[in-house]
Order: structure tokens, then C-alpha cells, then sequence
């Protein structure tokens, strides 16, 4: 149910978005960052859903007014202008796979748009007969999947070497709800550290 309802949720903010709905009435910028580097501006279109924001995106080109269909890594990024979060082109490994092999690319949502330390991202998965979402977190190019099972030994492992989040962590003194929180505490700390 609670699936259910955050999907529903999602879908409904990415609509908002895609018609280009803002308190401040200007319809807010959207772009994608090509695999070069560019910022093209434009406009982010249709029917969003997870499923479909894992796999690809609509974008018109403000310049050309040309309209592309972009899979992931044929685009490095996408921004729906209203929001923090952006989609980033990522490898998925699905559990099993050998270590020779490649995994299939895949846009994660991306909710430290920063450059910290480390990343928190949202993939939308598929695989199964319903889909459910699955939790990374990013340093240094390596990706882990959040337990959330395992989330308080694990993560306590993760950010050992800050010390004030991990103590934290190995006492429950933070939420599930609250990894985005301690993602930027943990960049932070990273910042002041160097």
C-alpha cells in the first residue's frame, strides 16, 4: 500500500513538472547534460512514471525545438527543472551477476545534486512482475545497495570514518526516512574535515 501510494505521489510530481506548474507562475527550466558536458535547455515532456524515468526520457531542445527520445548513456543527465532530484545515467547490477559481466544502463534519481562525497540515489526497479525501488549510495564510483534490513550495522560501517554518524547509527538515533539527512551531514562533516 505504502508503495502504492509513494508511486502515485511521484507520478503527480513529475506531471506537475512536465507541464510546467510552479508556485511562482514561470515555468520552471529543464535540460539535459550531454555525454560531452553541454547544458542543452529545454523542455521534458510526456507521461513520467518510475518505470518510464528508469528507462528513458522525452526532452525538446529549446534551440531546435527539436524532440529526441534519450536512453541512459546517451545523455550523462536529466534536470526536471521544479525539483532538486535529477537522473543520472548509471550501470545497474542485478544481484548475481558476475563480476565480468556488465550490467544494463539505467536513470537513477539522484537526491545530492551537489558534489559531495557521497551520492544517494533511487532506482525504480523492474525486474520483478511489480516494481519496487531500490536504494544506492556512491563514493568514489564504487555503488552500494542500502540493506534496509541490515540499515543500521550497515550504514554504521559505511560512515566509520566519521565518527558522530556512526556512533548515531549504531544507537538508533536516526530514522530510516532520514538517509538523505545523514548523507549531507556526512558531506558536510567531509568539507570541514579537508
Amino acid at each position: 500500500m505504502r508503495i502504492a501510494f509513494l508511486l502515485i505521489l511521484f507520478t503527480i510530481s513529475l506531471e506537475i513538472n512536465v507541464f510546467g506548474q510552479k508556485s511562482s507562475g514561470i515555468p520552471p527550466k529543464d535540460f539535459i547534460i550531454a555525454n560531452s558536458g553541454d547544458t542543452i535547455w529545454g523542455r521534458i515532456i510526456g507521461n513520467i512514471t518510475p518505470a518510464s524515468a528508469s528507462l528513458r526520457v522525452t526532452f525538446i531542445d529549446d534551440k531546435s525545438s527539436d524532440k529526441k527520445i534519450y536512453k541512459p548513456y546517451q545523455i550523462k543527465s536529466w534536470h526536471p527543472g521544479a525539483f532538486e532530484y535529477y537522473f543520472e545515467s548509471k550501470e545497474y547490477r542485478p544481484l548475481g551477476l558476475p563480476k565480468n559481466e556488465s550490467g544494463y544502463g539505467v536513470f537513477m534519481k539522484c537526491y545530492t545534486p551537489y558534489q559531495g562525497t557521497i551520492k544517494l540515489y533511487e532506482y525504480y526497479n523492474t525486474d520483478s512482475q511489480e516494481g519496487f525501488y531500490q536504494t544506492y549510495l556512491e563514493r568514489r564510483g564504487q555503488m552500494v545497495e542500502v540493506k534496509y534490513e541490515k540499515f543500521y550495522m550497515q550504514l554504521s560501517e559505511y560512515f566509520s570514518d566519521c565518527l558522530p554518524i556512526a556512533t548515531k547509527l549504531k544507537e538508533k538515533k536516526y530514522k530510516k526516512s532520514q538517509l538523505s539527512e545523514i548523507v549531507d551531514e556526512y558531506n558536510k562533516w567531509k568539507i570541514k574535515k579537508v
